[in-house]
């Protein structure tokens, strides 16, 4: 990694640390800055607003979770992929590693609501359109593959739902992504006939 890089993915686990301590609406540039042992000009040269820096943290992110997938040819390829998938998201979940996806939630209410949703559509549009290209790897109906798409950002979004009220469980999230295999399982199954 670039030794710029490298202190912008400094940059961007500080915010992320400090929006999970103070809450998002809270964190200031000059926050970041001493986090990182740097000035406010220093950090400038990074980042020229919060809001930078956490849509740059969620590209980072949300590129480590799309590498898991990107060498998908098979039917097989795509069922490990999303088992470790599942393994890092169960995690996050269950709050056993620090996640952004409270911080999205903050970040999109930290905007007036016509902004906040058009910026919600936009992320919603972006991740089903991703899937939407892994899924057509496997399978050959594209409209299929938008449909499936879709639900599995259903189903994720009420996990992740789910998770901030505190009743999720290891069960929960198991039979959630047990669910998900047999259905895109039962879809395959049905264009291979």
């Amino acid at each position: 990694m670039e030794k710029g890089n490298k202190k912008k993915r400094e940059i961007q686990n500080a915010l992320k640390t400090l929006a999970i301590k103070k809450g998002y609406a809270n964190v200031t540039m000059k926050d970041i800055g001493e986090y990182v042992g740097l000035s406010v000009g220093g950090l400038y040269h990074h980042y020229h607003s919060v809001d930078e820096v956490f849509n740059d943290l969620i590209a980072s992110e949300t590129g480590d979770v799309w590498e898991v997938f990107e060498d998908i040819n098979s039917y097989d390829d795509l069922m490990n992929a999303l088992d470790v998938y599942y393994k890092a998201e169960k995690k996050e979940l269950l709050g056993e590693v620090e996640s952004v996806n409270t911080l999205m939630y903050q970040y999109y209410f930290s905007h007036p609501e016509d902004e906040r949703i058009m910026i919600m559509k936009e992320a919603h549009d972006t991740v089903v359109s991703c899937m939407t290209d892994i899924l057509a790897k496997v399978f050959k109906n594209k409209k299929q593959c938008h449909m499936i798409a879709e639900h599995m950002g259903i189903v994720l979004h009420g996990l992740v739902d789910l998770s901030f009220s505190g009743s999720i469980t290891g069960s929960i999230v198991d039979n959630e992504f047990a669910m998900l295999k047999r259905y895109f399982k039962d879809i395959y199954d049905k264009t291979e006939e």
